[in-house]
């Protein structure tokens, strides 16, 4: 399941192009209040924002896993 979260953050920070900057630029505290990362209890997929209900297997519980950083 980890592993599985693991590339969930990974393929959104990919698709969101988080960038490696240091915190030395003037925008890096706005990085670090990223949105909320929701885990569907059901299946394990991962969103940026809690839906109503699960697109891949139709589950509305879900616990929140961290920021999306």
């Amino acid at each position: 399941m980890k592993r599985m979260l693991s590339a969930a953050v990974e393929r959104l920070k990919r698709l969101f192009g988080s960038s490696a900057s240091g915190p030395d630029d003037g925008d890096a505290d706005a990085r670090d209040e990223g949105p909320d990362l929701y885990e569907c209890e059901g299946c394990g997929s991962v969103f940026i924002s809690k839906p109503d209900e699960c697109s891949t297997c139709e589950d509305d519980d879900f616990s929140n896993v961290g920021k999306f950083q």
